[in-house]
């Protein structure tokens, strides 16, 4: 069943680049390992307060300047980082967190699949922000599902979930999502006004 979304018209099915989305060398790779944790992420970090239990596996894409790490780590078993920026793994790795591994990963790539899951939670606050085309971001999302544990979650923002490299046409609704919901295993579901999430079905 191919993916039907909102405002995708103009995105294209195949980019057919052998490296998808965003590579490292691209202008919008940006070191934010120094920079204050937006609203949107404060809000999804709010979020994952009340709802990450103690044990907790962790997957968190996009690591910035891994306060979110530093916040969780008592109560994770396991945070695993992605990030683009060598110069972001550099600083998390710096700050010797227990239990937090950082890789340098493109997330819209086959090397997402090699990750040691299950997860109980994985945050993404840019989904699609960073994509190239149907394909690739299917490819992630698919990978994402192998990940979570059954019941487990994938958490957004709205306002990440929005925003795309370049003013680009791959933004993301929450209707959206409920259509990425009809064609994988997930549920869509309302966590705040904001904060968005697609749960893993118990059975596919």
């Amino acid at each position: 069943m191919t993916l039907q979304l909102e405002h995708w018209q103009l995105v294209p099915r195949d980019c057919g680049r052998p490296v998808p989305g965003v590579g490292h060398d691209n202008d919008w790779v940006m070191d934010l390992s120094a920079r204050t944790t937006t609203p949107d992420q404060q809000r999804i970090e709010a979020a994952l307060d009340e709802l990450l239990e103690h044990g907790a596996r962790l997957l968190h894409v996009g690591i910035g300047n891994s306060f979110l790490a530093a916040r969780f780590a008592d109560r994770a078993a396991r945070i695993t980082g992605l990030t683009l920026s060598s110069a972001e793994k550099r600083h998390g790795d710096a700050l010797a967190i227990p239990g937090y591994c950082i890789e340098v990963m493109n997330k819209y790539s086959h090397d997402l699949g090699k990750l040691e899951g299950p997860f109980d939670i994985i945050v993404d606050n840019n989904p699609s922000s960073f994509g190239c085309c149907v394909r690739h971001f299917e490819q992630m999302l698919a990978h994402y599902a192998r990940l979570l544990a059954p019941g487990a979650m994938m958490l957004t923002d709205r306002v990440g979930m929005h925003w795309t490299y370049g003013n680009g046409p791959m933004r993301l609704s929450y209707a959206d999502l409920e259509a990425i919901a009809r064609t994988y295993p997930f549920i869509a579901t309302r966590i705040t006004s904001d904060v968005f999430a697609l749960r893993r079905r118990q059975c596919p």
